[in-house]
């Protein structure tokens, strides 16, 4: 999908309030709707944690993270991939592989050869060339896959 623009959330307290609403709405519970408003409002420029938004002809529809920490367990891993959303009408339109794409862009840009993200899904990042490295357990006991990516 061509028409795509990146913009930091940082840089654009205007959507600040609807990309907390998109990963409460799709991630979260009756009790933590704060905790997603404040990494949203807690991200930088410059330096991670960093949010992006990508916008399509003007109109905010996906959004992706880069943490220093995901996944409690393994600390030891980062930086990670997290929050990739995109809004269901635009799915299946490349936003998603764009927004990968950026993040990974980024991320080489501060440095970092490897990148990781977790997730339960199976099929999905390893068109894009992630690499399954095992599995590992929330707090709240679900299984979850880990991916690893070099960055190039």
């Amino acid at each position: 999908m061509s028409n795509i623009v990146f913009s930091s959330v940082s840089e654009s307290p205007e959507v600040q309030g609807i990309v907390a609403q998109w990963l409460w709405s799709f991630w979260g519970n009756t009790r933590n709707y704060e905790f997603y408003r404040s990494l949203v409002a807690h991200c930088k420029a410059d330096d991670i944690p960093m949010m992006y938004v990508a916008y399509h002809d003007g109109m905010p529809v996906g959004t992706v993270a880069l943490l220093r920490a995901d996944l409690f367990s393994r600390q030891d891993l980062f930086p990670w991939m997290a929050d990739l959303y995109v809004l269901p009408e635009y799915r299946s339109k490349g936003i998603g592989s764009a927004l990968q794409d950026f993040v990974l862009k980024k991320a080489k840009e501060l440095g970092y050869g490897t990148i990781y993200l977790y997730t339960p899904l199976t099929g999905y990042y390893e068109k894009k060339g992630w690499e399954y490295m095992g599995n590992e357990m929330e707090r709240d006991g679900e299984i979850v896959r880990i991916y690893k990516k070099k960055i190039v």
